[in-house]
This record gives C-alpha cells, sequence and structure tokens, in this order.
C-alpha cells in the first residue's frame, strides 16, 4: 500500500515538473521574440493641410510634417512611403483600416483614442479664427453675425459648435471649398490650423493676404497616430525620434519658419569688412562736405537769429528780458505799453519799478521763485505804471530762461485795458437787461392784477343779470340782444380770466414767489375726481372719456389744487383737438416710488418736428387748424413748471393723426405729516365749475 502511494505521488511530481518546464521554456521563447524592424513605414498624409502637409501645384507632396517623416527615415534607416488623402476623414478611415502604418500627425482628443495610440509631440498645431481687415472685431463673439468658414472634418467645427453656438458656422467639404469661399468674398472668416512662427498665412493660402489673426481657438501638439496596440511600434516610433538631433529638427522647422540669416565665420569676417569699408567711405565723404555744411548751418543760425529779432521787434505784445534782476532787453512793444521811447530810458531799472507800489514786493518773491524753480510759468494781471504816471491794466507771464549764457527771466505783457472795458461793458449791459427784464416781469404781474379786477366785476354782473332774468322770469324777447350774447361774454370773461391766471402765474415762477401748498393727498382720487367733473361736458362735444387705474389708492406730497388745474389743461387740449366720435383716456398707474399719470386722446397729433418745443411758452402748434381752439400759448409751459414743482417730468408721446399722450410722473413720496382727510383742501364741486369755465374758456362749440 505504501509502495503503491509512493509512485502515483512520483508520477505527479514528474508532470508538474514537465509542466512547468513547458511554461519556463514558452516564456523564454516569447520573452526572447524581439519587435523587428520594418523596412518601410506607410504614412498616410493629407493632401490640403497647409503648411504641414499638402500637394503643391506641381503635384509635389510638401509639408512640415513630410519632411520630419522623411528625416525620421534617414535616422532609422527605414524606407518611408506616402499614402497621400484628399480628406481628413479619409486618411483616418484608411488608419482604421490598416491601409496605413502611421498617420503623418494629429492631436489627442478622447475620440481618437478609442482607436489608435499616439507618439511624442512632433511639433505644436494652432487652431486660429482669421478675419480681412475690413472686418471690425474684437473676438471670436463680434462674428456671431458674419459667420466664420470651416471644414466639417476639422475639429475646430465641434470645438466652436460647442463653446460658441452663438456663431454661425459655414461647413465646407475641404479647404480648398473654404479658400476659394474667402477669395470670392462669401466669407470674411476662416477657421484653419496653422502656427505663429510659420511665415505669413498669406504665403500658403493667397486667398487670405488681406487676413489678420482674430484670435487662436486653441494649441496643442501634433503627435503620429498607429493603430490601437501597435506598441512596439509606437515604442519603435518614439525611439527614433529620440534619436533625432535638436539641430535636425531645428532644420527642418526652420525650412517652414520665419526666414533665419546663420553667418559662417567666413561670412561674418567678410560681412565685418564690407561694413567697415562702408563706414569708412561714407566717413570720407561725409568729410568733403562737412565744412560747406558747416558754413551753411552758419549762415542759416545767423539769419534765424536776425528772423528772430525782427520777430520779436515786430511782436505786438510786450517783452523784456530780465538778467541779474536788471532790464537787459526790451521791445518796441513794451516801451509804447510803459510809455517810453528808447532802452536807455530804463537801463539798469527793475521790472518791478514799473509795477504799481502796493505789488511790487509780492512780484519779486514771484520772480525769485521762478527763478529758483527754473521751470515754473506765472501769468497773473497787473497795473503797470506809464511814464505820465497813469496806470494800464496788463496780463503779465513771466518764465525762466537763459540769456547770453546767464538764467534770465522772460516777462511778456499784453495791454487788457480795453479787454477790460469792454468786459466792464457787458457787465453793465447785462445788468441793465437783467433790471429791464425784472421791471418787465413786474409790470406784467401789476396789469395782469389790475386787469383782474375789472374781469370780475363784469363777471359777476353779468351773473347777476343772468339770475335776475332767470329768477324774475323776465321776458326774453326783449332783451333779445343780451340773451344770444350772454354764454358769449360769460366765456369770454372766464378766457380773459384764464389769461391773467396764466400770466400771474408766469410771472410768480419768473420771480421765484410760485407758493405750492403740499399736503398728503390720494393722487388717484383727485385725478378721478377731476376727470368725471368734465364728463358731461365732453358728451356734450361727442367725444368719449375713460378713466382707469391700476392702483385704488396711493398717497403722495401734492399740491390737489395745482393738479386739478394741470389735469384741466390737458383734458382741455385733448378737447381742443379731438374730433366727435373720438376719445379720451385718463389712466394712473402704480411705478412703485413714483405714480405715473397719462392722459391720452385720439385727435389730430402733433407734427415730429413741433414736439421738441411743445412745452415752450407762448409756443402753439396748428396754426392754422386752432381757430375755433384760441389759446395764448402758455398753458402747457405752465403745466410743465406746475409737474417741476412736484419734482416730476411731463414727456409727450405723439403720431400725427392718430393722438397726442402726455405722461405725467411724480415721486410717490409723502410730506412727513399726519394724514389728513385726503378729500380736504380739493375743490368742491363749485369751485370745480368756476375751474372748468375757466380752463374750458378757449373752446368755442360750432354755434357760437
Amino acid at each position: 500500500m505504501y509502495s503503491n502511494s509512493g509512485g502515483l505521488r512520483n508520477k505527479i511530481l514528474g508532470m508538474l515538473l514537465a509542466l512547468s518546464i513547458s511554461i519556463m521554456i514558452g516564456l523564454g521563447y516569447i520573452s526572447s521574440a524581439e519587435f523587428k524592424k520594418p523596412k518601410q513605414l506607410k504614412i498616410v498624409a493629407v493632401s490640403e493641410w497647409r503648411p504641414y502637409s499638402y500637394v503643391d501645384e506641381k503635384g509635389r507632396l510638401k509639408g512640415v510634417l513630410i519632411d520630419y517623416w522623411n528625416s525620421w527615415g534617414n535616422v532609422s534607416n527605414v524606407e518611408v512611403v506616402f499614402d497621400v488623402k484628399d480628406s481628413w476623414t479619409a486618411g483616418l478611415n484608411a488608419l482604421k483600416k490598416g491601409e496605413g502604418d502611421v498617420f503623418v500627425g494629429l492631436f489627442y482628443n478622447d475620440d481618437r483614442n478609442e482607436y489608435m495610440d499616439f507618439s511624442s509631440p512632433i511639433i505644436e498645431l494652432m487652431t486660429g479664427i482669421y478675419v480681412r481687415d475690413s472686418v471690425d472685431a474684437f473676438d471670436i463673439k463680434d462674428l456671431k453675425d458674419i459667420g466664420v468658414g470651416v471644414t466639417k472634418s476639422n475639429y475646430a467645427r465641434e470645438y466652436m459648435e460647442k463653446n460658441y453656438p452663438e456663431v454661425n458656422l459655414y461647413i465646407y467639404d475641404n479647404l480648398d471649398s473654404v479658400m476659394e469661399a474667402a477669395d470670392s468674398g462669401v466669407i470674411d472668416a476662416v477657421c484653419i490650423d496653422y502656427h505663429n512662427n510659420f511665415r505669413e498665412i498669406s504665403f500658403y493660402y493667397p486667398e487670405l493676404k488681406n487676413f489678420n489673426l482674430l484670435q487662436t481657438l486653441y494649441t496643442q501638439p501634433l503627435r503620429a497616430g498607429v493603430q490601437k496596440g501597435e506598441k512596439e511600434l509606437l515604442e519603435f516610433i518614439n525611439e527614433r525620434m529620440n534619436r533625432m538631433s535638436p539641430s535636425q529638427k531645428s532644420d527642418i522647422y526652420s525650412n517652414w519658419e520665419y526666414v533665419a540669416i546663420y553667418f559662417t565665420k567666413d561670412k561674418l569676417q567678410k560681412t565685418i569688412m564690407g561694413i567697415c569699408v562702408a563706414v569708412i567711405l561714407i566717413l570720407f565723404v561725409n568729410t568733403l562736405f562737412l565744412r560747406k555744411r558747416i558754413e551753411a548751418g552758419v549762415k542759416r543760425l545767423a539769419d534765424s537769429e536776425e528772423s528772430y529779432k525782427k520777430l520779436v521787434q515786430l511782436c505786438p505784445d510786450g517783452i523784456f528780458v530780465q538778467k541779474n534782476g536788471k532790464i537787459a532787453y526790451i521791445n518796441n512793444a513794451a516801451l509804447d505799453i510803459i510809455g517810453h521811447t528808447s532802452y536807455s530810458s530804463i537801463k539798469g531799472r527793475r521790472i518791478s519799478d514799473f509795477i504799481r507800489p502796493s505789488s511790487r514786493n509780492s512780484m519779486e518773491s514771484k520772480i525769485k521763485a521762478i527763478r529758483e524753480l527754473d521751470s515754473a510759468v506765472l501769468t497773473i494781471e497787473e497795473k503797470l505804471i506809464r511814464k505820465s504816471g497813469n496806470f494800464v491794466d496788463v496780463e503779465m507771464s513771466v518764465s525762466p530762461m537763459t540769456y547770453k549764457g546767464s538764467p534770465s527771466e522772460l516777462i511778456m505783457i499784453r495791454d487788457v485795458s480795453q479787454r477790460n472795458e469792454r468786459e466792464q461793458e457787458k457787465q453793465r449791459v447785462l445788468r441793465e437787461k437783467l433790471r429791464y427784464e425784472r421791471l418787465k416781469t413786474e409790470f406784467f404781474a401789476n396789469i395782469s392784477h389790475e386787469l383782474r379786477t375789472p374781469l370780475n366785476i363784469l363777471l359777476g354782473a353779468i351773473q347777476l343779470m343772468d339770475r335776475d332774468f332767470s329768477k324774475n322770469g323776465a321776458d326774453w324777447s326783449q332783451c333779445k340782444y343780451y340773451s344770444r350774447y350772454s354764454k358769449l361774454l360769460t366765456q369770454n370773461c372766464y378766457r380773459l380770466i384764464r389769461l391773467v391766471n396764466n400770466l400771474i402765474d408766469t410771472t410768480k415762477i419768473d420771480l421765484g414767489f410760485l407758493n405750492m401748498n403740499f399736503k398728503n393727498r390720494n393722487i388717484v382720487q383727485v385725478v378721478e375726481d377731476i376727470t368725471m367733473s368734465v364728463v358731461g361736458y365732453i358728451k356734450e362735444k361727442g367725444i368719449n372719456i375713460i378713466f382707469d387705474t391700476d392702483v385704488e389708492e396711493k398717497i403722495i406730497s401734492c399740491d390737489a389744487d395745482n393738479i386739478e388745474r394741470v389735469m384741466l389743461n390737458l383734458l382741455s387740449n385733448s378737447i381742443k383737438f379731438t374730433p366727435s366720435g373720438g376719445g379720451i383716456f385718463v389712466n394712473v398707474y402704480d411705478r412703485g416710488e413714483s405714480v405715473q399719470v397719462s392722459v391720452r386722446d385720439t385727435g389730430i397729433g402733433i407734427p415730429e418736428e413741433e414736439q421738441p418745443y411743445i412745452f415752450e411758452r407762448f409756443r402753439q402748434v396748428h396754426p392754422l387748424l386752432n381757430r375755433k381752439s384760441e389759446g395764448s400759448g402758455i398753458g402747457l409751459s405752465l403745466v410743465k413748471s406746475i409737474v417741476e414743482a412736484h419734482n416730476g417730468n411731463i414727456s409727450l408721446k405723439s403720431k400725427e393723426g392718430e393722438g397726442s399722450e402726455f405722461i405725467i410722473e411724480m415721486p410717490a413720496v409723502g410730506s412727513g405729516e399726519e394724514d389728513i382727510s385726503f378729500a380736504e383742501g380739493v375743490s368742491d364741486i363749485h369751485e370745480k365749475v368756476e375751474k372748468i369755465n375757466i380752463e374750458f374758456s378757449d373752446i368755442y362749440s360750432h354755434a357760437e
């Protein structure tokens, strides 16, 4: 039993030993197998990717990547052949199908990583937006209405669609189509792959000669691409890339970058020698003409000095030069200003000697400060003493200068006596004009008050006569003339009272005496009450009136009487210029911190050219159309003043033939006092009737 067990165990151990040896032999075989260097490498290239990989006009394959792979082949002792495809899509598909070994160059992204592996970086790729010179754009977002041309296979299309969806893209099948569109002016911006270190873009794309770089989208290194899993091939490519020396790579890139100048030692010596010879010749020629130039320069300097002397002498402003505290030079104009005839009469004197005594010390201090600072310029007005003893007003400027090699002061004076006299006369005329305007304003105020008294007497007499006739049942046939003209007399009395009131209030505004009685009021109630009080009158004219509000109560600090006057004036204008069958709409809107009142009508409207002047005093619109709708042209000016006294503003919206809308906006603030009865102080029914009769007095019916 024991021996049988031992034999079985030996058999099992032998089998395990044999299996282990087999595995070790197999592993040794695999590890000993080395990657076999290819004799030929098929590179997939693109025919329209300038300057990286493209076919020129003669059908030759060129580009910085093409040169790179040819150099790599020489270093690696591998034959490099190129399989040229007409588009990126075709090239990538060829690599996927195994029709090529390596893709010439591309950058890494997640999509490509699914079916290929990438080598070490070869060269930087920059993708940017180029725009035509005439396009006014600061960045890509400015191109949203212009659009950008791009090929459908370029990754930049996906990048733009994701990051700049607002920019319109013109998508073309290939780059040649993009260039053709740019050349013909169909598009003004293109998206292409390029690099700033390369030559001007128009060198490779003549169609873009008038294009400049607007913005770079992204910059990434280009890498070789191989099929997924080809690790040994990828390691071989990277290892041979590392064998390429920096000078080899530099030679490749320099063929495509900006032109560089390289000097050998021999070339450098010859260049330096040539420069030296040229410099010697130039110096020799220059020496030949140096004397003549010096002589000509001396002559020009002498002529210039003489010209400056004449200029200074003929200058209408007085000029002094003071050196070492004494007047060293004076021109004729300065002599005339101070009343002297020659320099000898003032020789040895200081400029301060001609300044009024009260200012001499101050002037000396200022001149001393200017001399020490050597940079300041002083301009003042002073009084100079003439030889006769009279004073003359001058404007004086003092600045440091060098005169005959010594520090000096240049002093320029200008006689401003006449200018000052003119200014004084202007001020006198202005004061006289203001006095006249005040007298005129006071005259208007006085005469307006004087007119109001007899007008009130006339109106009272007419009202008494009307009441007596009505009360006593008088026979109107006996006073047919009075009965015929009674209403007309009353209306014109009201009209004159309205004119007088407007003149008085306008005068108060000019003098700053328009008193406002501000109290907390419900502005909605004030506007609604005055609007409803004229409904009957307006309907007699065949006009509809509608009041509406989006808030039932809005408390603001206002003068209710003047608000009523404003509303009646605006309603009066609407009635004047709205034909029968039209409409008037009064609305109150709550704007939070303000309240807005709108008076809109469907009348004849106001011409656009007249609208900027509608609130000017004595301004009237439609002079030929308002024969039956008279007015003084003061009303809207007064309305504007009242609204502005409430810290508000009034504006106009109008279209001729469609109607007008006046919009009042006032701040919704209280007066700070305790709330009162919001009806208190607002006109009662009799006062409202009186106000309506006055404000509507210049509206005549066709029967009158």
